[in-house]
């Protein structure tokens, strides 16, 4: 019953990294997999971490476009 327990937190960790890992613009499947290992340890960097420079400008990009198009 323990391991059970385990795995499944190991996966729901790992699958919050992934989704804030896509959301923050950095390696959906290398942030899941250090949350399967690390767990929370993994996700409270992920969060101290950020937004990636080039996310933030993809989405000023994006932002701006809209605006124009309006």
């Amino acid at each position: 019953m323990e391991i059970t327990g385990l795995i499944i937190g190991a996966a729901l960790v790992a699958w919050l990294n992934y989704a804030l890992a896509k959301q923050r613009g950095r390696d959906p499947g290398g942030w899941a997999f250090g949350g399967a290992i690390f767990g929370i340890f993994s996700t409270i960097l992920l969060l101290v971490l950020g937004t990636t420079e080039e996310k933030r400008t993809s989405d000023a990009v994006k932002v701006q476009e809209a605006l124009k198009n309006k």
